[in-house]
């Protein structure tokens, strides 16, 4: 759930509340089993959860609930790609509370594909070997040789 953990870091960052107004949870976490040979990994499932965030007690005369979401928008458009979702805009609902105040709570869903390599300090055994789970889902080619049809 590193999208979800990111996430919460950057609107902590945004200093609109004070942390102990802040919260986070996951909500209908669903794994999608794979096991798909990709190059040096295997992509062995696929992850989709809804992400929930919570600010109680949220100063929207101090700090507009525009910014807030814009920079919301802002954050997923730079690290997330939403085009394939099923469930792409995030959900912010805004409950007044009185005439500074207000609960916030957003919520949207992520997806993450979690991939295994092999590795003799593993401690995920699968398929007769030791396996780890790594960040990067695909090798990068530092060069390559275009040959043209009549070569």
């Amino acid at each position: 759930m590193k999208k979800m953990a990111a996430l919460r870091e950057f609107l902590e960052s945004t200093h609109c509340f004070r942390k102990e107004q802040f919260d986070a949870w996951v909500e209908e976490l669903e794994q999608i089993t794979r096991g798909r040979f990709d190059g040096n990994s295997v992509l062995l499932y696929t992850m989709e959860y809804r992400a929930v965030f919570s600010i109680e007690r949220f100063a929207y005369t101090k700090y507009p609930i525009e910014v807030l979401h814009a920079r919301l928008i802002t954050w997923l458009a730079d690290n997330d790609d939403r085009n394939a979702m099923k469930e792409p805009e995030p959900k912010v609902v805004f409950d007044v509370l009185d005439n500074s105040t207000a609960d916030v709570e957003i919520t949207l869903m992520f997806e993450e594909d979690v991939y295994i390599s092999p590795s003799y300090q593993g401690n995920i055994e699968y398929n007769g070997q030791k396996w780890a789970l790594v960040h990067s889902a695909h090798d990068v080619a530092e060069s390559f040789d275009l040959m043209g049809v009549n070569e």
